[in-house]
């Protein structure tokens, strides 16, 4: 039943097509993961809000080896436009795919992994340091469980995130270069395709 979010869909039962802002995007849909982002010694409590695409690939792959929602980004991709071509043929190729709307959680929401040097930090902390690299973190992810694959991008506000968001909220404005949200897509790759798929369009 979730038709009105998908990019034909014109059901519009939530108002998400009449969206003018990120705030006000964010009211209109729903809350499918909550997290923590990682990065080096940093992790950033995220919550993901559903715009497009499949919700089974949240409780398929938005987990790490322990089954804990914790996800560690290890590769950059440069905001070129090669590079985000290639996202979106890699979008609209694959078996399914999910974009989210992503904003910081409450800090004390998300524990911190066991046993690690690792220090809870507001999200925004994360935005500016991806708008600075020019570049979209990039996650591989592995469901140890079913073998199932993906890769989720993490962008920082700019036109293609903006574009990302408006295949669903057609009316949204440009906020200008606001740091507090970034723009999440999963994209569900084959058993053995997957690594290799995100380390062609990545920067180590």
């Amino acid at each position: 039943m979730d038709d009105e979010r998908s990019p034909d869909g014109h059901g519009g039962g939530d108002g998400v097509e009449s969206a003018k802002s990120i705030t006000d995007l964010a009211k209109r849909v729903d809350k499918t993961w909550e997290g923590g982002i990682i990065l080096k010694n940093s992790l950033f409590p995220t919550k993901l809000l559903l715009t497009e695409g499949e919700r089974e690939v949240v409780e398929q792959l938005l987990k790490d080896e322990n089954d804990k929602p914790h996800l560690k980004i290890t590769q950059r991709l440069r905001l070129d436009e090669t590079k985000l071509e290639d996202v979106s043929k890699r979008i609209n190729s694959s078996s399914s795919h999910a974009i989210f709307l992503a904003l910081a959680a409450a800090s004390g929401s998300v524990a911190v992994p066991d046993g690690t040097e690792v220090q809870s930090r507001p999200l925004k902390n994360l935005v500016s340091y991806l708008k600075q690299k020019e570049a979209a973190g990039v996650i591989s992810l592995h469901n140890r469980e079913t073998e199932q694959t993906g890769v989720l991008y993490a962008f920082p506000p700019c036109n293609f995130s903006m574009e990302l968001l408006r295949r669903v909220a057609t009316d949204l404005t440009d906020e200008g270069s606001k740091d507090d949200h970034l723009v999440v897509v999963v994209v569900r790759g084959g058993p053995s395709t997957s690594s290799s798929a995100a380390a062609d369009t990545a920067d180590t």
